[in-house]
């Protein structure tokens, strides 16, 4: 391990706040400045913003405390929320919930970044005030980070670049085969909108199996426990694919509460709040845990339909849409059993389903190994991470 001097932020970068011009001044919106907000970082798949979907004009820049920020410098969102963090390609102005840094000629805009991408925990527990929490200039100028040659800051974030893209692409292809299901289904069957061949249909409650039924889950889990029962989150429906040791662990006590919707292992789920719509398949490794309030479960007759039939139609535009339109929002969007009993769904004869099942299966092998892989690449950059600012690399 090698120990590098450490630096106050403001000792080797220019700490540059944000503001807003008035929204009610035409003349100061819609001009050629890019204008950026933290949700558009929230929104980026990269580590590089070059346009905003808002701009100001140059008298709206004159007109409140903005200030052009040179391409290579570092934004980062001090508020709602804090710690996002990106690099600009081209001159840039931010609104208020910035504290960007402009890099001198000691650091390097690409380490400062994956320093700051490193220590968000940290950086978030800087923040004051009590609406909402935001990390001062003051603050943040006082921060102190490992400062090493500038050649070698240059490696570090070369190493943690190429880790990252790695990353990144596999995303990607995880994402053509989410696609990819879609496709086989239309291809198969056709529109479940238009429905053009006519095929016989039914409501998602009219093929629950026997004696079971479409439900939410636990109301209030609890704090976590070190070992305790599996508890399915909306969170954990995001990527496909249910990683059981990455699922919350709830007091058995709390669970017990609940048998109803304790899990067989052969339920499809589906995300009620928030992520309103979002499927996953239950497996057997989740059989015996539990789902949240924010998840349904939907055992089906296998009767009458295959679940991969089942789950990706409701993936598909007819129910996403569905559901989209009957949705009520309160703080956010939110799906009740009533709307998920009520989906319109096409039934197919059994044997067709079984052929989807099949060649979807292929899909479906290809994307959880992948997604596994995914996630031994994010715990391999994490490491790198926290290496690289050690001295370790």
């Amino acid at each position: 391990m090698i120990a590098w001097p450490t630096v106050a932020l403001k000792d080797c970068v220019r700490v540059v706040g944000g503001a807003t011009p008035k929204s009610g001044v035409a003349e100061f919106w819609d001009g050629d400045v890019p204008w950026t907000t933290p949700k558009d970082l929230s929104d980026l798949s990269g580590k590089f913003l070059s346009d905003t979907p808002r701009k100001i004009t140059a008298s709206g820049l004159k007109g409140c405390s903005a200030e052009l920020l040179p391409p290579n410098s570092v934004l980062f969102s001090s508020r709602a929320p804090i710690g996002h963090v990106a690099i600009n390609t081209v001159p840039m102005a931010t609104n208020q919930g910035f504290k960007s840094m402009v890099p001198g000629p000691r650091i390097d805009a690409s380490y400062l970044y994956w320093w700051l991408k490193s220590n968000r925990a940290q950086l978030e527990l800087l923040g004051n005030g009590a609406t909402f929490k935001e990390v001062s200039k003051a603050i943040v100028e006082r921060i102190e980070i490992p400062l090493p040659p500038l050649v070698e800051q240059k490696r570090i974030a070369a190493i943690l670049d190429q880790a990252d893209d790695l990353r990144r692409k596999r995303q990607r292809t995880i994402e053509r085969l989410n696609q990819l299901g879609q496709s086989i289904f239309h291809e198969m069957f056709g529109d479940a909108v238009t429905n053009p061949m006519g095929w016989k249909t039914a409501l998602l409650g009219d093929i629950v199996r026997s004696g079971d039924k479409i439900n939410y889950g636990v109301v209030q889990p609890g704090e976590e426990v070190e070992v305790g029962i599996p508890l399915v989150r909306v969170g954990d429906l995001l990527s496909g694919y249910i990683d059981p040791r990455k699922v919350k662990q709830i007091d058995p006590d709390i669970e017990a509460n609940y048998k109803r919707s304790r899990l067989a292992g052969d339920e499809i789920l589906i995300g009620c709040v928030g992520s309103i719509g979002t499927v996953a398949l239950a497996h057997e490794g989740l059989r015996g845990a539990n789902i949240a309030r924010a998840v349904a479960r939907v055992p089906v007759d296998t009767n009458v339909a295959t679940r991969e039939f089942v789950a990706e139609q409701i993936k598909s535009p007819a129910v996403q849409n569905y559901f989209a339109a009957e949705t009520r929002t309160v703080a956010q969007p939110t799906l009740n059993i009533g709307l998920i009993v009520s989906a319109p769904i096409i039934l197919p004869p059994i044997s067709d389903q079984r052929k989807f099942a099949d060649r979807n299966s292929v899909v479906r092998e290809t994307l959880v190994s992948l997604i596994k892989h995914a996630a031994k690449q994010d715990a391999l950059l994490s490491s790198l991470q926290h290496r690289a600012f050690l001295g370790e690399l």
